[in-house]
């Protein structure tokens, strides 16, 4: 089962965020010490979010030396680490700044030594922070109805929590965008489910992504949400 208290700053952030490759610099020290607090927050069912400021991003990440990094217990669901790191993301957005997902953008060693990671610890994805170079933009997605199989009436059909639930996993991001789930949605509930994708590695964890997004879709719509695990992928009921 995946919980979490959800902020209310997030339901606009789901909105406002994009992927940030160029930055102006860094989050101040203000900044850094929220982003602290929720890292420790966020630090439980398995991981454990940690900030960094220094070496680590590869070359495509310009203009901050910040990055989040988030370690997984061996045995540990990639959605969690998903979940968890895309929460730390819109909490970023709401305060302005700018960030991006990372699986190949990062230097391992680096990162797992800055880490200490231990024999039973792995490190799949880190987060890039900073002041974003440019406005945020409104990512390409695909269409509603080849998302879910449903259009806005039949949502509506269903119920508002319902609805906004799905427009807010929509809009999650995902490896080279190619959004790898299948959402499902009745009556009682809303289901991220397994799809077949090119990038098999991740998947998992952008599942947990757009987990967090439903979830915070969810919210928007005045329920919370809880997910527990189900043949092919995660339910949730609220």
């Amino acid at each position: 089962m995946l919980e979490l208290n959800l902020e209310k700053q997030w339901i606009d952030a789901v909105y406002r965020r994009s992927s940030v490759r160029r930055y102006t610099g860094a989050p101040d020290k203000a900044q850094l010490d929220r982003l602290g607090v929720l890292c420790r927050k966020l630090s439980w069912q398995g991981v454990t979010v940690r900030m960094f400021k220094g070496p680590g991003l590869k070359g495509q990440i310009r203009g901050t030396d910040v990055y989040a990094v988030i370690v997984a217990k061996r045995g540990t669901p990639m959605e969690v680490e998903g979940f968890m790191g895309e929460a730390l993301v819109l909490e970023a957005t709401s305060m302005g700044l700018g960030t991006c997902w990372l699986g190949a953008g990062f230097y391992p060693d680096v990162v797992s030594r800055n880490v200490d990671l231990k024999s039973d610890e792995a490190v799949h994805c880190v987060i890039a922070i900073g002041k974003a170079e440019l406005p945020a933009f409104s990512p390409k997605r695909k269409p509603l109805v080849k998302v879910c199989g449903m259009d806005e009436a039949q949502l509506d059909a269903l119920g508002s929590w319902q609805k906004e639930a799905v427009l807010a996993a929509r809009l999650a991001p995902s490896a080279v965008n190619m959004q790898p789930w299948k959402i499902t949605a009745d009556k009682t509930s809303v289901s991220i489910l397994e799809a077949i994708t090119l990038y098999k590695k991740y998947a998992p964890l952008d599942r947990g992504i757009c987990m967090l997004h439903a979830a915070v879709g969810a919210l928007k719509a005045g329920r919370s949400a809880v997910w527990k695990k189900v043949d092919g992928g995660y339910m949730m009921r609220a």
